[in-house]
């Protein structure tokens, strides 16, 4: 039987903020910075957020995500499920947990912005499960010229079908998450 729940704890950020260290090799600082933004709460601009599924007593993966309010949009920051709970729906069941929190806690919220850097390994497995979710693409090429950014793939979930879309409105949506971003 699979339970979501939030985490509110310190000792459980601490255990997730190691997580995130061992597997997406968080400096000490990122790490401080994370758990520091998700207890922040509401003094904060950036509210950060943390799922995580529970399956026979066991955390079988965890979602970290927060609210940009400046421009009304989440970020993804990761999506994690533990390697014995992988293709159950674990994966799809945090990510849509995420979307009904956030459409729930801030109904102006328009959509999400993920990012998936193309050199960590599965990155074509992750590319399909986030299409399959609703994320299209962004070409990061109409913001920027840098060839480190060649390497970063962005997606996009729209919460709307008739959401207009415009080149200002993703400058502005990158440029809002680029200044707390961790990595």
């Amino acid at each position: 039987m699979l339970k979501i729940h939030e985490i509110h704890n310190r000792d459980s950020l601490m255990a997730l903020a190691e997580y995130c260290r061992d597997v997406f090799h968080y400096s000490g600082k990122d790490m401080e910075s994370l758990v520091g933004r998700l207890l922040a709460g509401e003094e904060q601009k950036l509210e950060s957020h943390v799922i995580y599924a529970e399956c026979l007593g066991e955390m079988a993966g965890f979602i970290i995500f927060c609210y940009y309010p400046q421009n009304k949009v989440g970020f993804l920051e990761a999506l994690v499920v533990m390697d014995e709970f992988r293709n159950q729906g674990i994966g799809a069941e945090l990510y849509w947990n995420m979307i009904e929190m956030l459409r729930e806690k801030h109904p102006e919220c328009i959509g999400h912005v993920l990012e998936m850097c193309q050199d960590e390994a599965n990155f074509l497995e992750r590319k399909r499960f986030f299409l399959r979710q609703g994320s299209i693409p962004l070409d990061l090429g109409f913001f920027m010229k840098d060839p480190e950014v060649n390497q970063i793939r962005m997606l996009y979930h729209p919460y709307r079908i008739d959401q207009r879309y415009s080149l200002g409105l993703m400058k502005n949506i990158l440029k809002e998450i680029n200044s707390d971003i961790i990595h």
